[in-house]
């Protein structure tokens, strides 16, 4: 649980100085990291303070942003076109110099995302505040407007609809369910890809920071990698830090950006 951990902010000076004898690679994620969460997904904003903390730390460190939302969604919303992103949970990813790489594996299951969606959106339609997000690789189910009595019904009934599809599988996030190919790849892998985009030679040391369930797979997954959890998921954590906010965020990057 993050309260059981360290704070990044309080370790800042020993953080620093680890990164000075070892430059990391820099992860981010966006949803509850960079952005605020909000009621309504396609509300979400990095505020201007942010995104010119992220780009002068991407002048720094090496610097990708890693997120749920589809990669074009996300990319669109930070604005810094220089970064690496790597969007729907890592099966897509772009980068400078029209730097892209889909999973080839991923691309045989997207015939199915069409099936399943009318029928998803015909079995929870009757529940009001469940909204439906598509993106390329990935299918996100939100429901942080739908009554609380009604949140187990909504799991329940996108559980039995997937035993008929055995390609899809269904991941937790927070007030939201993704659907994604059933296929060993997440956001630890792609940060383990990205390290050898990013890297220069025998730079593998990374810090990843975010705030979901999902990011646990980077925290746990990622070899000589240092995790930083924002807020609590309620779940137990593979992070190493944890930051208490998004203002707690913006005040570790100041730290880090202070010579």
């Amino acid at each position: 649980m993050a309260n059981e951990l360290p704070s990044a902010l309080k370790n800042a000076a020993e953080l620093k100085e680890k990164f000075r004898v070892n430059k990391p690679l820099l992860f981010l994620d966006f949803d509850g990291t960079l952005a605020p969460i909000v009621e309504k997904h396609e509300d979400a904003a990095i505020s201007e303070e942010m995104r010119d903390l992220v780009n002068k730390l991407s002048r720094v460190y090496p610097t990708a942003v890693v997120s749920g939302r589809g990669m074009k969604d996300v990319s669109q919303r930070v604005k810094l076109p220089e970064l690496y992103y790597a969007g729907s949970h890592g099966f897509e990813i772009s980068g400078p110099g029209n730097f892209l790489k889909e999973n080839d594996e991923a691309q045989k299951v997207l015939p199915i995302f069409d099936k399943i969606e009318p029928v998803l959106r015909e079995k929870l339609k009757d529940i009001n505040g469940v909204d439906f997000e598509r993106k390329k690789f990935t299918l996100a189910i939100h429901y942080r407007q739908v009554n609380e009595s009604q949140v187990s019904e909504v799991h329940h009934r996108v559980s039995e609809i997937l035993k008929d599809y055995r390609e899809l599988l269904k991941a937790d996030g927070k007030k939201v369910i993704e659907i994604r190919p059933a296929i060993d790849w997440h956001k630890g892998k792609a940060v383990e890809f990205l390290k050898q985009q990013l890297g220069e030679k025998d730079q593998n040391f990374s810090v990843y920071i975010g705030d979901d369930v999902t990011d646990e797979d980077a925290f746990e997954y990622v070899e000589d990698g240092l995790g930083i959890l924002v807020g609590d998921h309620g779940n137990k954590t593979y992070a190493d830090y944890s930051l208490e906010n998004i203002d707690e965020v913006k005040e570790f990057f100041k730290l880090l950006l202070e010579k």
